[in-house]
């Protein structure tokens, strides 16, 4: 590899790296790409240079942040966990810790401005990715479901059951740490509120 080759790359990689950042943290309406550049430190035609437009850009960070979580999800899903709870806890505790926002909003939120195209490979990263980890989950596991749903059903209801584990505003008990917020809301999805 030459040494420009390795520059591009490691240029490459920065800006995957701060794009991820505000991304994630802000969504993909309220960021710019002069956000991006400022926090780099480059100009915004170098910026496309790498990626063609904010649109591609967006893309490829929810797609290298969709085969992180799928790839811990993978490895949360080998183990053998004393009770499925734990286990449902891990899977969900990877997506908390990847994503700063709701990852359903924050994906799907972005629809509105984007190309089908881009919609598509989105789509296909939230079914891959997020819903199908999930969903083995619910199709493997000792949790009994109703007779009419599914694994899959379950697996989409709980990824977008996920919001108040983000932020503040639909938060759960914030004196609590995260795993036993997270155990609280799986308590309310599988229990609902009235007493057992």
């Amino acid at each position: 590899m030459t040494v420009k080759t390795q520059a591009n790359e490691a240029t490459r990689e920065k800006i995957m790296l701060a794009a991820t950042t505000v991304f994630l943290a802000h969504g993909y309406e309220q960021t710019t790409t002069r956000d991006i550049s400022k926090l780099l430190g480059i100009s915004q035609p170098a910026l496309y240079h790498y990626f063609g437009d904010k649109e591609a850009l967006f893309v490829a960070v929810i797609k290298r942040v969709g085969h992180q979580v799928f790839s811990d999800m993978t490895d949360i899903l080998a183990q053998q966990y004393a009770q499925p709870i734990d286990q449902l806890t891990a899977l969900t505790t990877v997506i908390v810790t990847r994503h700063p926002r709701d990852v359903f909003t924050l994906i799907h939120g972005s629809f509105a401005t984007l190309s089908a195209e881009s919609q598509q490979q989105l789509g296909r990263v939230f079914g891959h990715d997020y819903v199908m980890p999930i969903t083995h989950f619910f199709e493997q596991v000792a949790v009994k479901r109703r007779e009419n749903i599914d694994a899959r059903m379950a697996a989409s209801f709980y990824i977008t059951s996920l919001a108040p584990l983000f932020g503040s505003f639909h938060a759960l008990d914030d004196n609590l740490n995260m795993t036993a917020r997270i155990q609280q809301l799986l308590d309310l999805i599988f229990y609902g509120v009235s007493e057992r």
